[in-house]
């Protein structure tokens, strides 16, 4: 989810806690005037005081060195450790009715940890451990806010909502609507907290429907808010004579209701963007953009005008609205060798109206709707890949796992970003593969808003006889083009589940299938081409940052779990234990045709001579392999014995690891 490097710092946490010890203790001989904690009830408050403070910290990353790398952003963390914890420990003594606890002690042990957080970073800071330019940092991090766009019909529905369930509480404990003496102040701070909270959370803002779970999430942070906000004030102004129950219960049904009234929200502005239909004939000239003709009219320029190239037609109309997606195109693509008539601009998610289209007919197809949404995916891609003329190109968007967790952390705070993202992500991801809730899931959703990774989505274009051109990411969408270039894959089927095979070469070129646990995502090896032309090797022969990978596959490949399975193709002699790694058409081809034929010579193996050389280049691991086969030919005991104390002592004494 984030690429930053995590370092936690146990010397970090006991500082901290020393520093929150102190400051407690401190506010008790500040209050009492002695370091004994009277009376017994505040070693309760103490030991809860750990508690949240250490739930806080994790949540804030509060003990990994790279929430220091310069003073604002420490300065940041202590804040939100000081505001959190009075948050928190609020909370805690408003929903268990402790009002006996000092708000001195609690709140002035908050203030203090801040500030001895401060001196003891500034001390640090100062004297040189942690420079770093905050310029330097923040250059990836720039966006463009975008301006906001809220609803008033949801405004106004929302602030109907808390005043009838206000008063609708208030008449379930009473009988009765009229508020008692200084519930009408109650009901005014209540105001001006789901105000302020609104505004915080942008809870309706247009830009948030792009799907429902988009649209609720910041309803469920401003309630958060709201409850944490309202437990602070009534702890430290003493409102403890207000019903906890008619204050909480109100944010709560305000959120189950939100939940309803978001629901109804987004369909209904997802499927209600009709038009009206045309009922005058100012509005049919208004739409047909032309007045009336006359019968014996000849238009002689309607077919020019018709195979004119297309790009004046994208800019000026299609695309009008999305400047920087025409730019996309145009850098990528010659329009200008496009004719109008072979192109096609849709917005759907229905294939049928795909399928309409003559086959073989278009030279460019254009989609705005995001692939996500489509059901069967392959079959979509089929059928556009027959509507195409060999070499014709296709454009689709799709919301893929990077560009949504670049959305929730450039929208939320990290604590709350991992939790939705991992939420999201089981909702959208994991849930639509699992055997029988598949079923459901697509019966209730209609299998729409799937969670799909960027690679899964190009993979699949691979798989049904697109090349991908180019890609690129706009606005939280992953733009992608494609272009028709050959008979869909009939080769290899596509593997989806954690036990994959591949097509390796074996003894004298033969193929032999060899087993792995998946660490890449779905369809992602109909990605090598693409991959080897845009991405450089590293040392070691790797591709570089082969975005194919999942994270728990990097972790797989560095501890060799992935090969697990082919102890399978060793029990049936296809490989040995040593030997050279067995590998695909594409990464043989680099070879040069000497040490592919010195490889058909010999069995492939399950650990290979790079471990006992540990070559850096593609150069360096072919005369490894080289001189590794020369050896085995000439004396294949000896030299097994040999690469095998060579490749332990590397691995077992030294360390080396699979990239």
């Amino acid at each position: 989810m984030n690429n930053k490097t995590s370092h936690f710092s146990f010397r970090i946490l006991a500082l901290d806690f020393i520093l929150l010890t102190v400051s407690f203790f401190a506010l008790n001989y500040y209050k009492r005037g002695t370091l004994i904690l009277s009376p017994h009830y505040y070693i309760k408050l103490l030991i809860a005081f750990y508690f949240i403070w250490l739930f806080v910290s994790f949540l804030i990353k509060k003990f990994h060195l790279e929430s220091y790398y310069n003073y604002r952003d420490a300065t940041l963390v202590f804040i939100k450790s000081a505001v959190f914890n009075a948050y928190l420990v609020s909370l805690m003594v408003v929903l268990l009715g402790l009002p006996v606890f000092s708000r001195v002690h609690i709140f002035g042990t908050c203030l203090l940890l801040f500030f001895l957080n401060i001196v003891i970073f500034s001390l640090i800071y100062l004297g040189g451990a942690k420079k770093i330019r905050i310029g330097e940092l923040k250059k990836q991090g720039l966006k463009t806010q975008s301006t906001s766009d809220f609803t008033v019909m949801l405004i106004l529905a929302d602030f109907l909502i808390i005043t009838v369930l206000f008063f609708g509480i208030n008449y379930l404990k009473r009988e009765t609507f009229i508020l008692p003496a200084r519930y009408e102040k109650l009901l005014i701070v209540l105001y001006g907290l789901w105000f302020v909270t609104a505004l915080i959370t942008r809870k309706f803002d247009k830009r948030n429907f792009q799907n429902y779970f988009f649209a609720i999430a910041p309803c469920a942070k401003a309630v958060v808010l709201m409850t944490l906000t309202m437990s602070v004030l009534i702890f430290a102004f003493r409102l403890f004579y207000f019903s906890r129950g008619q204050i909480f219960g109100s944010f709560l049904l305000l959120f189950l209701s939100e939940t309803v009234l978001y629901y109804i929200y987004f369909i209904w502005t997802q499927n209600g963007k009709r038009e009206t239909d045309i009922e005058t004939i100012d509005e049919v000239r208004a739409v047909l953009e032309q007045h009336a003709l006359s019968p014996e009219r000849e238009d002689k320029d309607s077919r020019p005008r018709c195979i004119a190239p297309v790009k004046d037609r994208l800019k000026g109309k299609n695309l009008s609205s999305h400047p920087w997606l025409f730019d996309f195109i145009n850098k990528s693509i010659d329009l200008s060798k496009i004719d109008k008539l072979d192109t096609a601009c849709l917005s759907t998610r229905d294939i049928f109206n795909i399928q309409s289209i003559d086959d073989s007919c278009l030279r460019l197809l254009i989609n705005m709707h995001k692939v996500n949404n489509i059901r069967s995916l392959n079959r979509y891609f089929l059928e556009i890949y027959k509507k195409l003329e060999i070499g014709g190109y296709f454009v689709g968007r799709a919301n893929t796992i990077f560009t949504h967790s670049r959305w929730f952390f450039d929208n939320y705070p990290k604590y709350f970003a991992e939790f939705f993202l991992a939420l999201h992500f089981f909702l959208f991801r994991t849930l639509p593969t699992l055997p029988g809730i598949k079923r459901i899931y697509i019966a209730v959703t209609d299998g729409t808003n799937r969670t799909i990774s960027g690679a899964e989505v190009l993979g699949r274009l691979c798989f049904c006889g697109f090349e991908i051109i180019a890609e690129k990411e706009i606005d939280y969408n992953s733009y992608f083009i494609a272009r028709k270039v050959k008979i869909p894959s009939a080769d290899t089927s596509p593997s989806y589940g954690p036990l994959i095979k591949m097509k390796r070469t074996g003894l004298n070129g033969s193929m032999i299938t060899v087993y792995k646990f998946r660490t890449m995502y779905p369809y992602a090896e109909f990605l090598q081409d693409h991959v080897f032309k845009k991405n450089n090797l590293t040392e070691g022969g790797k591709i570089a940052d082969d975005f194919r990978l999942t994270e728990l596959g990097r972790f797989m490949r560095k501890i060799w779990l992935d090969e697990l399975p082919m102890v399978y193709n060793w029990l049936r002699g296809e490989v040995k234990l040593f030997g050279v790694r067995p590998l695909s058409m594409q990464y043989l081809s680099l070879y040069t045709d000497e040490l592919k034929e010195m490889r058909n010579r010999i069995k492939p193996g399950l650990i290979p001579p790079f471990y006992a050389d540990l070559p850096k280049t593609l150069a360096e691991i072919c005369d490894s392999e080289k001189k590794y086969i020369e050896a085995y030919l000439e004396k294949p005991m000896r030299t097994q014995w040999v690469y095998f104390w060579k490749v332990f002592s590397n691995i077992v004494i030294k360390g080396a690891r699979s990239n």
